[in-house]
């Protein structure tokens, strides 16, 4: 099996292998993103959420990403059986997250995509590459082929959905009436300060490895560009900001998107919060995605009408950096200076020579001794 990089030829095969494994056509192995099961909503809205609001495999079409390195791998007839698609990761430069994965070649599937995958990994290393990542629906028939090939998850996703076409705007009272004020430039260091208190470290390292990482990568890069999109940032700021809370209005194609920070160690806060969250959230469908470790807020959503109806893993493969080990100078045995009074008590060094230092004058040579 030959893989090789993509040509604007293959562009044509590339789109009828995402589609049919987009399409689930039974003649194809690869499975859709969702099954029917997964949620009371229409298979159909499903679908067309998921890719709108996840960036996991087989969530864009191929061509719609003319920046990203695409690779496709030949049978030996030189048919395309499959290809494999990564972008670059906002902020970091030796990182690449893998957004396609289709293979067609019945009996095939494994052996073509571990060509792929490893080609991947290899094209990535020789341009300095030290990171690869991926979003896998949970029970992805793909998910073994990666943690064989090295990746390991260091989180788990939840997307949760609500179908409220006729619901309208809670009605705040108390606290979270005045809880929210619009999010500024300058509280970008603070909304980082709360992530990082948030998120476990080992998350925090991989996803934001420093303050402009962050920027540039959390929530599709929205910290970036406060004031100068269609997003609007709310805050909490008590003792320095508590909680956070982006809304991205709704479009035909899909439904509005929230993401949600909140600190918690006062249940009271959080639960306000959500409340002052929704209630900036316009009339309509809506959707959101939390992580494991966002378990309070998740039991939150869901006693206000929201229902999970996908899960995705994140996966990880960091590979081995090569760093320059300064060499170690020998250091010589030199003689040791010790007191006079003190060389009786040096009998463990008798590898080292001793000069022993004395206060008393040296005896000068006679001039006879020196004719």
């Amino acid at each position: 099996m030959n893989v090789r990089t993509a040509s604007f030829r293959d562009l044509d095969r590339v789109e009828e292998i995402y589609r049919r494994s987009y399409a689930g056509e039974p003649d194809a192995p690869a499975a859709p993103p969702l099954s029917p099961g997964d949620s009371p909503v229409p298979h159909a809205t499903l679908l067309r959420l998921w890719h709108a609001v996840s960036r996991t495999l087989s969530s864009l079409v191929p061509t719609a990403e003319p920046s990203a390195t695409l690779f496709v791998a030949e049978d030996a007839d030189g048919e395309i059986v499959g290809f494999i698609q990564a972008n670059g990761v906002p902020g970091q430069p030796k990182a690449w997250h893998v957004i396609n994965l289709c293979t067609v070649a019945e009996g095939r599937v494994h052996a073509a995509g571990e060509h792929l995958l490893t080609h991947l990994v290899n094209q990535g290393m020789q341009h300095g590459l030290t990171r690869f990542s991926v979003r896998l629906p949970l029970h992805h028939p793909l998910v073994g082929l990666f943690l064989e090939e090295g990746f390991s998850q260091y989180a788990t996703e939840q997307i949760l959905y609500r179908d409220d076409v006729a619901a309208s705007a809670p009605v705040l009272v108390g606290r979270a009436a005045g809880l929210l004020r619009p999010a500024r430039g300058d509280d970008r260091g603070g909304i980082h300060l709360l992530y990082l208190r948030t998120t476990p470290s080992h998350v925090a390292n991989i996803e934001g490895p420093s303050l402009k990482a962050w920027q540039a990568s959390f929530q599709e890069g929205w910290m970036a560009r406060i004031g100068r999109d269609d997003v609007r940032h709310l805050v909490v700021e008590r003792l320095g900001i508590e909680a956070w809370v982006g809304v991205r209005p709704a479009t035909p194609v899909r439904p509005s998107l929230m993401a949600l920070l909140c600190d918690g160690s006062d249940p009271g806060l959080r639960e306000d919060f959500v409340d002052a969250a929704l209630a900036q959230v316009p009339p309509g469908p809506v959707s959101c995605a939390l992580r494991h470790y966002d378990s309070e807020l998740i039991r939150s959503l869901q006693r206000r009408g929201f229902a999970i109806y996908g899960t995705q893993l994140l996966l990880v493969r960091d590979l081995a950096i090569k760093v320059r080990v300064p060499a170690r100078v020998r250091r010589e045995n030199k003689p040791v200076l010790v007191p006079a009074g003190l060389v009786h008590s040096a009998g463990g060094m008798s590898r080292v020579p001793l000069r022993v230092l004395t206060n008393a004058p040296q005896p000068r040579s006679s001039p006879s001794s020196l004719a």
